[in-house]
């Protein structure tokens, strides 16, 4: 090969390896992408509790159990999560969207209290709006990484009872609310979706 063939391939050698590059670098950052795009997939989905009926609770008391559940799955909590949150309702104010205990001035699911608590600066009819109380008591229970790793339904139902609703007694109301999660969890099936945010 001559000096004036073998210069006319250089730039052609150059022009092969900068395509050869470019293209490593395209499939890595599709790799890449696809394993991000499959990250996001994974922790959207989540497996979410559903009730065709609780013992000892009207079919409207567990619609409320299955909308808490729903709501705590869009939020991305797990199932030992999603049961903690429907035995503390339970517990609180038997499914009823509309309870209102006088003596602690506390409303609805969770009895939120009006004075100190939770419902401080929350108007009465919003605190005995399911959907409003739900997602104050969600956004409580955001705050506390006890509550959102916990791995069995005992220890989500300790740190919710200490941490999020914060009764007088929590030690006495512990104790009661895990039994009624040992209903609740024999009372759940569950399916697979992706939560909607």
């Amino acid at each position: 090969m001559n000096a004036k063939n073998m210069f006319s391939l250089r730039p052609l050698t150059a022009l092969a390896t900068a395509l050869i590059c470019a293209l490593t670098l395209t499939s890595h950052f599709q790799t890449a992408h696809a394993e991000r795009s499959g990250d996001r997939l994974a922790v959207a989905k989540t497996e979410r509790i559903q009730f065709k009926s609780l013992p000892g609770y009207t079919r409207a008391q567990t619609q409320i159990a299955n909308k808490i559940a729903s709501r705590f799955a869009a939020a991305g909590y797990g199932r030992v999560q999603q049961i903690a949150a429907v035995s503390v309702a339970i517990r609180e104010s038997t499914l009823n969207p509309k309870a209102h205990n006088r003596g602690c001035r506390c409303y609805g699911l969770f009895q939120m209290n009006r004075g100190n608590g939770l419902g401080n600066g929350h108007s009465a009819a919003n605190l005995t709006n399911a959907d409003y109380n739900i997602r104050l008591i969600i956004g409580e229970a955001n705050r506390f990484q006890s509550f959102k790793n916990a791995k069995s339904i005992d220890s989500a139902v300790n740190a919710f009872v200490r941490h999020v609703t914060r009764p007088a007694n929590k030690s006495r109301v512990v104790r009661a609310t895990v039994k009624t999660a040992r209903m609740v969890e024999r009372s759940a099936s569950a399916m697979r979706l992706a939560a909607s945010k």
